[in-house]
């Protein structure tokens, strides 16, 4: 019983079942016989071994103008199982984009207070793609302490960014060090002061509210507008000051 459940599950039907295990009972022998041995009629059994043959699990020869069959060896079955896995795997990246074809619907989270701008900005470290968009001196004032570590990964993670900020003195001091730091900065009008950071990475948005009393990160995961977004930040960065 259980040599039959588990030779169904390699995807044989019953036919191919009993006629295989008679095969392995039988040595090489006749049709007739094997008919006899797997309790199935001639006229089947014919067909049932071309289709072991053709599954690699028969074989046969020719001798004075009648053919004998004789099983493949068991170990057979565990090639054929490896050869049915590197298909699976041949098609798993196909099967995954029709999945995430369906699944992939806008989400988006919210989260409060410092820790939560850290862990959107962690988000970007570990997706380890170039990040671009508009930052906030405010915010990196908010988070003077963790933002030298964090350029410091993504540095390591070779992380390149392209950032536009208002123009002030403390940006331009930023944009001294960018070479080393993976940074390319450029400039808007000194009367627009940006009073969030927005940023693009990957296929999601991150918003992160600088407000001392309250911070708030909002993270959108959207393929469409995360590449909107992308277009018109490069629109921006074409006329933005070098």
């Amino acid at each position: 019983m259980e040599n039959k459940e588990s030779l169904k599950e390699l995807g044989l039907n019953d036919m191919e079942i009993k006629t295989y295990l008679a095969l392995l009972s039988l040595g090489t022998s006749s049709v007739n016989n094997i008919s006899k041995k797997a309790d199935i009629i001639r006229t089947t059994t014919y067909d049932v071994l071309n289709s072991l043959v053709g599954k690699g699990l028969a074989s046969y020869v020719i001798k004075s103008g009648v053919k004998y069959y004789e099983a493949a060896i068991p170990e057979k079955l565990i090639s054929i199982l490896e050869e049915k896995k590197k298909k699976i795997l041949k098609i798993i990246p196909n099967l995954n984009h029709l999945r995430e074809s369906v699944l992939e619907k806008p989400r988006v989270e919210i989260y409060e207070g410092k820790e939560g701008l850290k862990t959107i900005l962690e988000d970007m470290l570990k997706t380890k793609k170039d990040i671009c968009g508009y930052t906030s001196v405010k915010l990196m004032e908010l988070l003077n302490y963790y933002f030298p570590n964090f350029i410091l990964r993504r540095v390591k993670f070779k992380i390149r960014t392209k950032i536009i900020m208002e123009k002030s003195k403390e940006t331009k001091e930023l944009k001294k060090t960018g070479t080393k730091e993976l940074r390319e900065v450029r400039f808007i009008d000194e009367a627009t002061k940006f009073k969030l950071g927005h940023y693009l990475y990957g296929n999601k948005v991150a918003i992160l509210i600088a407000k001392k009393e309250e911070p708030i990160g909002i993270l959108i995961k959207n393929k469409e507008l995360s590449e909107q977004e992308k277009l018109i930040f490069e629109r921006v960065w074409k006329t933005a000051e070098k």
